[in-house]
Parts: C-alpha cells; sequence; structure tokens
C-alpha cells in the first residue's frame, strides 16, 4: 500500500500497487479530467510526479504525452501506478479545487490611474509644415517620451486613420498608439502573492471599476510549503526558477481574466504585485539570502516599479508593474497594504490588524503610531502538518461542533459531499470543541475518552468520523502543532500590545484579515487564545484586505505615494529579540477554561 500525497489539494490517498491514479482518485472522490473512461486517448488526466516512484510510461503515454512534458514528470493518471512506499503527485486540474477567497468588505477608492488615453488629431504634413510625425505626436502630449516599439508604429497609424490615433501613457511614457476606435479599451491588475496562492483582480481603469478575480495556487508551491523553505532554495542558480514559477501564476491568471472578458494582453497597461517579502523578491528574481539570516536585511526596502516585459507578463510589454515597498524582511507589502486598506493609521482609538498565514502579520495603531510584527505561525491552519488536514477544497469539514460530552455534533464540508480531511476553519471548531468537553486538558493533552485510542505510532488520536478515504482523526501530535501555531500567532499580538502599554479591553476593532479569517468562528478561535478575546461587535472580518490595498494602488498613482510615505512612519517589532519572547510563547502554549 503507497501513501500518495495529492496537491494542490493537500490529502493523502492510500493506493494499492495494482490501482491506478485515475481510480484512486476518482475512489475519494477527486475527479481528474478524462472523457475515454480511462483508456488514455484523450490525454487529458495530466498529473505530475513530484517525490517517489511511479510505474514506468506505457505505450499509450509515450504517444500521447510530449517527451517534454514527460521529461518535466507529467503522466496519465489512468496510465500510472505507485512504484515506491510515499508517492507526491500534482494534479493539473481537478473538481476539487481550493477555494481561494478573492473578496473582501473594503473598498478601493477612486480612480486616478497612472494610465491615461488620449485621443487626438493631428495636423498631417503640408507645405510649410514639414515636422517629423514624432514632432506632432510630442507636441500634442507634451513632451511624452516614446519608446522604440511606439515610435514604429506611430507612422502607420496616423496615416491610415486620417491623423487621429488613440495615444496610451505610463506616467510620461508613451507605451501604445492605436485606432480612435479603441480609446475605451485599458485595463489594469492588482496581484496578491501569496505563499500558496496568487489571486490577480482585473480592472476596467478608465471606469475605474472591477470587472472580474481569478485565484490559482502557487507554482512555487513545489519548492517548499514555507517561505524559509523557498528562500534556502532561491541560490543563484535557482532563483530564475522561482522567478518564472511566480511570474507563471500570474500568468494563469491574466491567461483565464483574457479569456474570460474577451481582452487583449496589448490592453493590460497596468500591474500592482503585493506579497510578503520573500515572494516580493522572489517575484522579481532579486536574491534573498538575506532574508534567511538575522538581521533579515530585504534587498530592496523601496517602491520598484518595471515594464511587463521586464518580468515576461503576458501584458502590454511597455506597460508598467509596481510593486509596493515591502516593510521589513518577513512583513512585506502585503502587510502595508492590508494597513493601507483597513485605514488603520488614521483610527483616534487602538485598533489591531492580524492577518493570518504562514507567516502571521500584525499591526496596531496607537497615539497615531503604527508598529508591526511577523511570526512564524507555519502552515498548520492551512491543513498542513496535520495528519488528515487538507486545504479548503469540496470535501474538506470547515465546520464542527463538538457536544458536552466530546462527541461530534455536527459536522459540515465545503460542498456538502462525504468527508476526505479537514482544513483550517474545522480544525480550529475540533479542537475548541475538545478543549470545552474536556477531552483536550488545558495543558494540549487528549485524556481518556470512548473516541480516544492508541494511533499506529502509541500516541492517542480522535477520532472524528470516516468517509471515503477512511478514518478521519485528529492525533495529539495534531494538537501540539496547533499549539505552536496559535501559540506564535498570541504571543505576536500580546506583545505588540505590551510594547505600546496596550491591554486587550482597550482596543476598539480588531481586523481579521484573509481567506483563513474569513470562515473562522470567531468564539472558537478566541476560545483557543487565537484572536484576542474582545467583544463580538468590536471583530470585523474584512477579508482579503491585501488585494484590496493592491487594487488601491492600481487604481490611483496618488495611493502609491501614500502608502510609500505610510511604510516610512510604521515601527517593526522584532519578536526574536525581545527579552519576553520565550516566556511569553511558553505561557500562550496551553489553553484556558473555556467551559
Amino acid at each position: 500500500m503507497t501513501q500518495v500525497f495529492v496537491e494542490p489539494i493537500g490529502v493523502t490517498v492510500e493506493v494499492p500497487e495494482s490501482e491506478t491514479l485515475m481510480d484512486a482518485l476518482a475512489r475519494v472522490g477527486i475527479d481528474v479530467p478524462n472523457v475515454c473512461a480511462g483508456r488514455g486517448t484523450c490525454g487529458k488526466c495530466l498529473i505530475r510526479l513530484g517525490a517517489g516512484e511511479l510505474t514506468p510510461p506505457t505505450e499509450v503515454e509515450l504517444r500521447k504525452v510530449p517527451e517534454k512534458l514527460r521529461d518535466a514528470g507529467w503522466r496519465l493518471a489512468c496510465q500510472a501506478r505507485p512504484a515506491s512506499s510515499r508517492v507526491s503527485v500534482e494534479v493539473r486540474e481537478t473538481s476539487g479545487r481550493r477555494r481561494i477567497l478573492t473578496t473582501s468588505r473594503l473598498h478601493h477608492g477612486r480612480p486616478h490611474p497612472a494610465v491615461t488615453r488620449v485621443t487626438a488629431a493631428l495636423d498631417p504634413p503640408a507645405l510649410g509644415d514639414a515636422r517629423s510625425d514624432l514632432e506632432r505626436v510630442q507636441a500634442v502630449l507634451h513632451g511624452v517620451e516614446v519608446p522604440y516599439q511606439a515610435l514604429l508604429e506611430i507612422p502607420d497609424v496616423l496615416r491610415e486613420n486620417g491623423w487621429r490615433a488613440t495615444f496610451t501613457r505610463y506616467g510620461r511614457r508613451l507605451i501604445d498608439v492605436e485606432t480612435p476606435e479603441a480609446a475605451g479599451v485599458a485595463y489594469g491588475a492588482a496581484v496578491d502573492i501569496g505563499t500558496s496562492k496568487i489571486i490577480a483582480y482585473l480592472f476596467d481603469l478608465v471606469r475605474g471599476e472591477q470587472i472580474d478575480a481569478e485565484a490559482v495556487e502557487n507554482p512555487q508551491m513545489r519548492y517548499g510549503e514555507d517561505v524559509v523553505s523557498r528562500i534556502a532554495r532561491a541560490t543563484p542558480e535557482a532563483r530564475p526558477e522561482l522567478a518564472a514559477a511566480a511570474r507563471a501564476g500570474i500568468n494563469q491568471c491574466l491567461g483565464v481574466l483574457y479569456a474570460r472578458q474577451g481582452i487583449a494582453p496589448r490592453h493590460l497597461y497596468d500591474v500592482t504585485v503585493v506579497g510578503n517579502t520573500a515572494m516580493h523578491h522572489l517575484a522579481l528574481g532579486l536574491p534573498a539570502q538575506g532574508l534567511g539570516a538575522a538581521p533579515y536585511a530585504p534587498a530592496a526596502a523601496e517602491a520598484v516599479t518595471v515594464r511587463g516585459a521586464d518580468l515576461g507578463l503576458d501584458m502590454n510589454p511597455e506597460g508598467g508593474v509596481h510593486f509596493p515597498p515591502p516593510i521589513a524582511g518577513f512583513v512585506g507589502s502585503d502587510a502595508l497594504a492590508v494597513i493601507a486598506a483597513t485605514r488603520l493609521a488614521s483610527k483616534r482609538r487602538p485598533s489591531l490588524a492580524i492577518d493570518i498565514g504562514t507567516n502571521t502579520e500584525i499591526a496596531l495603531v496607537h497615539d497615531g503610531r503604527v508598529t508591526v510584527t511577523s511570526c512564524a505561525s507555519g502552515p498548520a491552519f492551512e491543513g498542513y502538518q496535520i495528519t488528515h488536514g487538507m486545504k479548503a477544497v469540496a470535501g474538506a469539514i470547515e465546520k464542527v461542533r463538538i457536544d458536552h460530552e466530546g462527541r461530534p455534533a455536527h459536522l459540515a464540508t465545503i460542498g456538502g459531499g462525504q468527508p476526505i480531511g479537514i482544513c483550517g476553519s474545522g480544525v480550529v471548531d475540533l479542537l475548541a470543541g475538545l478543549v470545552r468537553s474536556g477531552v483536550v486538558d488545558p495543558s494540549g493533552r487528549m485524556v481518556s475518552h470512548p473516541l480516544v485510542r492508541k494511533g499506529e505510532n502509541g500516541s492517542s488520536e480522535y477520532v472524528l468520523t470516516s468517509g471515503p478515504v477512511g478514518e478521519i482523526v485528529f492525533t495529539q501530535h495534531d494538537v501540539r502543532n496547533l499549539q505552536l501555531a496559535k501559540g506564535a500567532i498570541a504571543t505576536g499580538w500580546s506583545l505588540l500590545l505590551q510594547s505600546l502599554g496596550i491591554g486587550v479591553d482597550d482596543l476598539c476593532r480588531v481586523y481579521v484579515a484573509g481567506a483563513f479569517g474569513n470562515y473562522l468562528d470567531l468564539a472558537n478561535a478566541q476560545a483557543i487564545d487565537l484572536l484576542p478575546p474582545v467583544p463580538r461587535e468590536r471583530v470585523v472580518f474584512v477579508g482579503n484586505a491585501a488585494g484590496v490595498g493592491a487594487q488601491m494602488a492600481l487604481i490611483d498613482v496618488r495611493a502609491r505615494r501614500r502608502m510609500a510615505r505610510l511604510r516610512a512612519r510604521i515601527t517593526f517589532l522584532e519578536l526574536a529579540g525581545n527579552s519576553d519572547f520565550q516566556d511569553a510563547f511558553a505561557a500562550r502554549l496551553g489553553f484556558r477554561d473555556v467551559g
């Protein structure tokens, strides 16, 4: 029997050597595209080998899968079988796609984009007026900079359209020359690069309105689940490969948006990109070694704007790609975007913003001063490091209610189907319920209970339910991993409050950002000490606030300058050097009485 780990879903499936991966995935409710009933003739069930071994390619695969794809590890699920005790595979397409939050309750503001479109009529050459075409354009556009590609286009466009044309400028650069009919067509994209996901928001820059959004798994996931792994991987030789992966994820989003909206890539003129500092560096192709060791100095902590062609993005090659500045080595431009989107710096009373992820960023405003910190909370709340944890896809248990006797009273899965694992919000519900009912004691130890047994390794495990993949259990090891994660986050916000002399009761607002936070049950999150114990009415779940910050910078060039000034006002609190950190962390590992 082989343990097969399936990405991007994040679930483990037991597969006998006699069973194809197609049959095994179908057995647990993971639908891989196919229209040939597993004969291999359609070639649609592509999966990619990540680790371990599969049986050699069949003759069908040799015919249907191009050699270039085979060399990159791609196989047909209907033909491949496991050939080692542990295998990991990446599923290219599946109905079990991860639920990725793209919405927010926040607003991006009014448009004032970096891109301007002007439709103008020029005087044609005449006797006594033999000025060059370029001189005529610059007279109308007031000395605009004209790159080579635009210079090539100007003469033909003007003469073919009666000396009328639509000119597109990015700042002072002329980036496109088109027919007059193209006047109302200009698009931009705001991109949020997360450790595990990439989200792109498509905007009509003329109206300043969002018209679509698309999200994909971050292709860099195959290089490591956390930023530390990727920083270590980003050697000078491998750095271009990681940069290409991030850019491929952005292009994948853009390609879907173009197809859905009938847009030509040349009409995407502006892109803003936010992300944690490691994602910022790796997307730009910057050296990331400074982020891997103290004092965690970034290669660049200023705003950066480059051309689309410089990054190989599928957009107008002369268009701009703007990266707002990161704040510190482990507090990136995504945290700056959250602060901007929540208008945190303008709050007159103490307010806190928490963006929970693999790396959790926390910002606090008091007396007009914004202080931020970060904590390595790890991927436990995203389903990793949990025995039957998985990402938020169909079949994931997302809600759990445990009764006072410690038994499951209610389970809800994403999509309503049979359970195949448990995602982050469900894990929080489960842990809180087990603590309330006494199945997990205040120290985090599982006690004797009818649903608690000894697992294969001799450790205690709680039997939650069963499904197509067999029993779904929650182990003592899972509890410990969650204790470490919630302990790091609680230590972060408590020391941040302490550093400014603020008590929990003084907090006027707590903004909870991010996909994981959006689906949390507040009472359960507070029960395990994940979020500060403030009254419910003071907590605001704001969705993908980092995405809204990126949108603000996209549609209003003035917001970019405001964000740069805001970044200069922010103070970073380094937890690792705090003398109280270890004691505070140890104190936050346990659970208070929440009965």
